[in-house]
């Protein structure tokens, strides 16, 4: 397994209604992404704040900081911000698809924004492909098939 990669605790199922609350309020707050990301920072702080103690506190936390990093990513965020949230985001435990999946989006936002960026996110991409041969059928061929992307986008 990865040096980065932890085991990750299960959240809570969505049919939770506490949980799926808290999920809704985060969808709503990612609508400031795009256009005023200190507010939509702080809208993610003010629903965790406000849904703490109601959800499970590691898998808020967790989803958070996921949200937040691949919001930044997507969005072409500065390098001290895309690299803050990655931080953030990598301090909890990952299952390997979501690490894949934090590599894949890390890897093409440093193509895209930050060249700087590349030999860290290849080096988060060559764990991912170490640990390829431990993974059941199904999730080997599509983390395969999400390297194959990339190779395409490396062009």
């Amino acid at each position: 397994m990865p040096t980065k990669m932890k085991n990750a605790f299960p959240d809570p199922p969505f049919r939770d209604p506490a949980w799926r609350a808290f999920g809704d309020e985060v969808s709503d707050v990612t609508v400031l992404a795009p256009k005023d990301w200190a507010r939509f920072r702080a809208g993610l702080k003010q629903v965790g704040r406000r849904h703490e103690g109601r959800v499970p506190s590691a898998s808020l936390h967790r989803y958070i900081a996921k949200t937040a990093f691949f919001c930044a990513a997507h969005w072409g965020q500065t390098p001290r911000v895309v690299r803050g949230a990655l931080r953030a985001y990598l301090k909890h435990p990952l299952d390997t698809t979501m690490y894949s999946y934090t590599a894949a989006e890390y890897w093409q936002w440093a193509f895209k924004v930050s060249p700087a960026d590349l030999p860290a996110a290849e080096s988060m991409l060559a764990e991912v492909r170490e640990y390829l041969p431990s993974l059941d059928d199904h999730e080997r061929r599509n983390t395969e098939g999400l390297l194959a992307f990339l190779e395409r986008q490396r062009g």
